[in-house]
């Protein structure tokens, strides 16, 4: 969460960059909370970062200042192992959330295909489904920050853009205010309840900024077959 410190914004990829470092951020807040997470998360400037990047997009969201954890760190740790990672409640896999529209396999086929499509892989050493929420989270990041430097560097960025407009209509969109609904319902820590607003209002609000700036032609095609969908990939 160091990555907040000094911002500056200015210009259409600055402001590009700060929609990847929120994606970021956001999945910070729905990993693991080691000690120096906890830390970060009592500090009040974390605050003040995350408003100067909220306010730093190029499109407008709905903020609420995010509340620092009301436990001692064993106790929050144990909240995140409760609620989203041993036989949990609020379990962080978008197959969850969606059980009723695909398959598990449809569903991580398709995230191969786009992961694949821009060579991005699956950490060795943190090993995890593709649908985990930080997977999406963090390829979303890594479109944004493709787009921003496309920009930079005066080439196209429309196909990262398509490719994020894509990834939230059909996945990471698809689930999160599933997602926050279940977190409201079970979750009693108020950090992760604020965490899971600004992750909705953040989906929402960007997609329909996409929606407004994009073609209709899709980046990824829809239908998946080949060899697409056995390529390893993550974030």
């Amino acid at each position: 969460m160091e990555t907040t410190r000094n911002i500056e914004v200015a210009g259409p990829a600055r402001r590009i960059e700060s929609t990847s470092r929120i994606y970021l951020l956001l999945g910070r807040f729905f990993s693991y909370p080691d000690g120096r997470f906890y830390g970060t998360t009592k500090d009040p400037r974390i605050q003040e970062d995350l408003r100067s990047l909220v306010d730093g997009l190029p499109f407008d969201v709905k903020f609420e200042d995010i509340p620092s954890p009301s436990v001692p760190q064993d106790e929050f740790e144990s909240e995140y192992i409760n609620s989203f990672d041993i036989t949990p409640p609020c379990p962080l896999y978008e197959f969850h959330y969606r059980s009723g529209e695909l398959t598990r396999r449809e569903i991580l086929e398709e995230l191969l295909c786009f992961y694949g499509h821009f060579d991005v892989k699956l950490s060795e050493t943190e090993k995890d489904y593709p649908d985990h929420l930080v997977a999406e989270l963090e390829f979303m990041a890594f479109l944004a920050m493709k787009e921003a430097d496309a920009g930079e560097r005066g080439t196209d960025p429309d196909p990262y853009r398509r490719a994020q407009r894509d990834f939230l209509e059909r996945h990471l969109g698809r689930w999160v205010d599933r997602l926050d609904a279940r977190i409201r319902k079970v979750t009693r820590e108020r950090f992760y309840r604020g965490a899971s607003f600004l992750l909705r209002e953040f989906v929402k609000s960007h997609l329909l900024h996409l929606r407004e700036q994009g073609s209709a032609e899709s980046i990824v095609p829809p239908g998946l077959g080949g060899d697409c969908a056995e390529r390893e990939a993550s974030p």
